[in-house]
């Protein structure tokens, strides 16, 4: 799967990833109120009593180390799960991560399947992407191709090029539905579009395999 705590992962993994956590096409969880612009003591102040945005902004402090605050993964969770708790999207889809990965929890794909659930319910498109991955993988939850399937769709629908070439794939070799060849060229072309090199390289094995037949039926 993709994606993790934005900076934890980095670190760990030595890649460049999006870092910005709560930049997701759907943005589900913008969340501006009294609390979410706080920092320092006031942020936490904020935090312990409850407000939501206070509670992922401090985490995210934790997170990724700043506004003064030493990076700690454990801490970086603990207020993950407060804010997920309390419904917001992006804690979910970190602490997800955050279970799947083992930043700062111990790995549980249950619970990392759960939570990416729960954010994409809410319109999530990465953690519909992370979730689909789980039911066509079995990973946390029972193999389950027609409900990868849906979370594919839902994310591909927002524009989620890696979705649309994963659709592109199902549709190629006819899993969990029938093989249907125009629909997979048409959903490797448009990740294609947004420069997906696999969806690319599929869109032209298609094309090889199609004058292949043709030479052979002439």
């Amino acid at each position: 799967m993709r994606h993790a705590f934005p900076a934890l992962l980095a670190l760990l993994l030595g890649t460049s990833l999006n870092l910005a956590a709560a930049e997701f096409e759907a943005n589900p969880c913008d969340l501006q109120d009294a609390y979410s612009s706080l920092e320092g003591q006031e942020m936490v102040e904020a935090a312990e009593d409850g407000h939501v945005s206070a509670q992922y902004n401090l985490a995210l402090s934790y997170d990724e180390g700043n506004d003064g605050f030493e990076q700690d993964a454990v801490k970086a969770a603990e207020w993950y799960a407060k804010a997920a708790e309390q419904g917001h999207a992006c804690a979910q889809y970190n602490l997800a991560v955050g279970y799947e990965r083992g930043l700062g929890l111990d790995v549980d794909l249950g619970q990392a399947a759960y939570w990416y659930q729960q954010a994409a319910k809410q319109g999530d498109s990465d953690a519909q992407y992370n979730l689909a991955v789980c039911y066509e993988e079995g990973s946390g939850v029972e193999q389950d191709y027609s409900q990868a399937l849906y979370w594919y769709r839902k994310s591909a629908a927002q524009g989620d090029a890696d979705a649309q070439f994963e659709l592109g794939n199902f549709y190629r070799v006819g899993k969990g539905l029938a093989s249907d060849l125009k629909q997979a060229r048409q959903w490797y072309r448009k990740a294609a579009e947004q420069d997906h090199e696999g969806a690319a390289t599929a869109l032209e094995e298609l094309d090889e395999e199609a004058d292949g037949s043709s030479a052979q039926e002439s």
